[in-house]
């Protein structure tokens, strides 16, 4: 069987469903995470964490079909979880399902006061001008280092420029900070509360040159 590392990466669109491969791959391409590591108890807590929680993040973008894959033949190695402008704010219904899956997987963490105080800041920072949202995004650890995230990234940037939109995300991983500001993102705020790892809000403003009309970027 060949090495998924040597093998040609695609990048395709999802679709409209939320295959469990999309949530295995990004918990793969986040362990370990500061922000999930403050609430597990243990290893092991923590994967199952990132899992939970990002089955949650994925069934709530299902319905816009804004999620891209990058595959290496028949095996999964990354993903790109956007939410468009319609996705955002996500409106009673969608927010009280995700805030209940939310507190159902962290009602047994650690740290869980100061956690939801994160969570509570990032949710009171976020814009309310329209932007497409990285909500997650991820390469299998094989893959690291190869492009694989860059072009993940440049589906949904081309998007956001498509649209003359900014892009908006959040990271709890320092390191990411230059990965994110090679492809045109600004850190917007620095989370801080004490005790707790640093989150980072970034934002990226479209690309003027490629702004163009619905009408033409459907043709």
């Amino acid at each position: 069987m060949p090495d998924v590392r040597q093998r040609p990466v695609e990048i395709r669109q999802l679709g409209a469903t939320t295959p469990g491969e999309v949530v295995a791959v990004l918990a793969r391409a986040f362990y370990p995470d500061p922000v999930f590591s403050f609430f597990a108890h243990d290893r092991l807590h923590e994967y199952s964490l990132l899992a939970s929680i990002f089955q949650a993040f994925v069934d709530d973008t299902a319905g816009f079909d804004t999620t891209w894959v990058a595959e290496a033949g028949d095996q999964m190695v990354g993903a790109a979880v956007w939410l468009p402008p319609a996705g955002m704010p996500r409106g009673a219904r969608r927010e009280i399902l995700l805030n209940v899956r939310a507190v159902r997987v962290l009602a047994r963490a650690r740290n869980r006061v100061t956690g939801f105080k994160i969570l509570d800041k990032m949710d009171k920072l976020h814009p309310h001008e329209p932007h497409w949202y990285l909500m997650l995004l991820g390469a299998d650890p094989l893959v690291q280092g190869k492009g694989v995230g860059g072009r993940l990234l440049q589906e949904g940037m081309a998007r956001a420029d498509s649209d003359g939109l900014p892009c908006y995300l959040e990271t709890q991983k320092e390191e990411n900070l230059a990965f994110y500001g090679r492809h045109g993102f600004t850190v917007r705020n620095t989370i801080e509360v004490p005790g707790a790892p640093t989150v980072w809000t970034m934002q990226r403003d479209p690309k003027a040159s490629e702004r163009v009309t619905p009408a033409a970027r459907d043709r």
